[in-house]
């Protein structure tokens, strides 16, 4: 049967999207799966950590776990364990999301440990402790602040300049933190070799540097340091740069591209940063990153057929047309095929090409006509072509024939299986699609996009496809949970929930 009510596929559906910020809205489905698929929830948790492409996700479902009041006490250490894994800007943000939804009382303190504990783990290692206060220093401020922790003397003195006032300096002699200041009155090749030795950040040296960032030698020195993200996030900088027209630089931004290549997390950001790229060779060079980050990350592998209603009113499912295929067509390793449809089908083979690649090629695909959803699948079914799964982007509202529920069987007969069918719901006429399917028994799993057609989200969403209908599902199940034992070693954060 056809889904509906509540399901865990409908929760991985509305936990994959993306709410740009809005944390809360992460919260009715979210504290309902809490309640009624508590087990699911804290395993999708852990998943989506290792898997999810959605960062908000990461920083708001630990914290909608904890409060449902219902939510039982052994996994809720899954999710206090899943915090102490955040990154300083998102732990801040969750600690901040815990007082919006309103957290028990014994919840939110167990939160607040966790942080401190955060913090005193980082303050182990001072060296480590100055790397990330000189990236989040600001945020390092609110986690001692919001906890009511008091720093380590090193900190109180870097982050408030309390307890050092011999020489009136504002930083500690020869700490990272005086270099930095004092970066844009050294010569090129001093500050390349601070930025080098001290490993400053891309956008704090940048910012320290001032003019002086566009000394070749500086550039070459900032490469030398980015990470996989600033590499990607910064390419269109980097370009402004000089890394088109300096060999030299070319040569250590390609050479950096090879191991940002390396990543499963920085995909989406890669296919964004490729389409605002000027330099055509520099275009290739993302390009192939991209394909070798999605060759990396797991998700849907075999053959897909992508049917896309091009019918009255819908433009926007002909736009996340082109980000499901596209995103299928670099990730799988079989054929993948889009068909717009509207009351006759146009197929389009768009294996192994790329966004803007589809862009061009569907630019005169306009919405207009009547609705057969089951013309695409007829089209597949005449010549023959095996596929594994299928997407559907549509609102739904099929009224002309074939219809797919009557050409289903016919398709299924043909390749010998039934293959799992997806339907990314836009906004439009009366769903009526997935009544048909229900009554034809028919399985489906909707994602219901309607408000929230986004490019990052509709990525993360056709990572979790499958050629087999219930695989992320146990994917997910079998991911192991944490204990706070696990984060913090040897010593154990004692909590009460």
């Amino acid at each position: 049967m056809a889904e509906s009510g509540f399901t865990k596929n409908k929760v991985l559906s509305e936990l994959s999207r993306s709410p740009h910020g809005k944390l809360a809205e992460y919260l009715p489905v979210g504290k309902m799966a809490a309640a009624k698929e508590s087990e699911f929830l804290a395993h999708l948790i852990s998943w989506n950590h290792n898997k999810g492409a959605i960062r908000d996700s990461k920083v708001a479902l630990p914290i909608v776990s904890l409060a449902e009041p219902s939510f039982p006490h052994e996994l809720a250490e899954n999710s206090l364990a899943h915090l102490a894994l955040l990154g300083p800007r998102e732990l801040e943000k969750a600690l901040r999301f815990a007082y919006e939804a309103k957290l028990p009382a014994s919840k939110r303190k167990a939160v607040m440990k966790v942080v401190e504990q955060y913090l005193r783990e980082i303050e182990s290692d001072v060296r480590r402790w100055d790397r990330v206060a000189v990236q989040h220093r600001d945020t390092l401020k609110s986690l001692y602040a919001l906890t009511h922790t008091k720093p380590f003397l090193h900190g109180n003195i870097v982050l408030f300049g309390r307890d050092y006032d011999k020489n009136k300096m504002p930083y500690p002699v020869g700490s990272v933190f005086a270099d930095i200041a004092k970066l844009k009155d050294l010569s090129p090749t001093e500050a390349a070799a601070i930025i080098v030795d001290r490993k400053i950040p891309f956008l704090i040296a940048m910012g320290a540097l001032g003019k002086k960032a566009q000394e070749p030698d500086l550039v070459l020195a900032l490469i030398g340091r980015m990470s996989a993200t600033e590499l990607i996030t910064n390419t269109k900088m980097l370009e402004k740069l000089g890394v088109k027209t300096n060999p030299a630089l070319r040569g250590a931004f390609e050479q950096a591209l090879e191991k940002a290549s390396k990543s499963k997390k920085n995909v989406l950001k890669t296919t964004r940063a490729a389409e605002a790229i000027e330099d055509e060779g520099l275009k290739e060079k993302l390009r192939g990153v991209q394909e070798k980050q999605l060759s990396n990350m797991s998700g849907p592998t075999g053959s897909w057929l992508v049917l896309a209603d091009k019918s009255g009113s819908m433009s926007s499912a002909i736009e996340v047309a082109r980000l499901v295929s596209a995103t299928l067509a670099r990730m799988c390793k079989g054929k993948v095929l889009l068909v717009f449809f509207d009351n006759t089908p146009r197929a389009i083979d768009v294996t192994g090409k790329t966004y803007d690649q589809i862009i061009a090629e569907t630019k005169y695909v306009m919405a207009d006509g009547g609705t057969s959803i089951g013309c695409g699948l007829q089209y597949a079914l005449d010549a023959k072509m095996e596929f594994d799964g299928i997407a559907v982007i549509s609102d739904g509202g099929e009224n002309q024939g074939p219809y797919f529920h009557n050409v289903y069987p016919q398709y299924s007969a043909l390749i010998g299986k039934q293959v799992p069918v997806y339907l990314y719901r836009t906004n439009g006429e009366r769903n009526v699609f997935t009544g048909y399917l229900a009554s034809a028994s028919i399985d489906s799993q909707t994602f219901d996009i309607a408000d929230n057609i986004d490019f990052y989200s509709v990525g993360n969403l056709v990572t979790t496809m499958r050629e087999q209908r219930y695989g992320v599902l146990q994917e997910i199940m079998d991911t192991p949970l944490l204990t706070l034992a696990d984060i913090f070693k040897p010593k154990r954060v004692s909590i009460a929930v």
